[in-house]
């Protein structure tokens, strides 16, 4: 992965949970996890439906430099990317500790 293919700056977001009254613990918040720069790829349209098919969704790839702190990373962080909150769909290492690729999909206005 190319230096200057990571152009973005990215935001990666903990939950910070809370127990609601049926005893379920839920995301209250978000807080800053880390913030990487990063390499944004969107999705073909020829991707999406193969996606389709097998229910998955996915809007972009993202691709970072790889650490400890974010190989922590998975699907119970969200991402914020161009002024909206993206869930994470996926993280997967690339080569050995090279790099990371998260896909996510981007939520609508107000998602929680």
């Amino acid at each position: 992965m190319r230096i200057a293919a990571r152009d973005r700056k990215i935001i990666l977001l903990q939950a910070v949970t809370e127990e609601n009254e049926a005893g379920e613990v839920i995301p209250a918040s978000w807080e800053i996890y880390a913030r990487p720069w990063a390499a944004y790829q969107p999705v073909s349209d020829g991707e999406r439906l193969r996606a389709a098919a097998v229910e998955q969704k996915a809007d972009a790839r993202f691709q970072v430099l790889w650490m400890p702190r974010l190989a922590a990373v998975n699907g119970a962080f969200r991402l914020r990317f161009d002024g909206g909150d993206w869930r994470i769909t996926g993280v997967k290492e690339i080569g050995f500790r090279e790099g990371l690729e998260i896909t996510a999909w981007r939520l609508g206005k107000g998602a929680s």
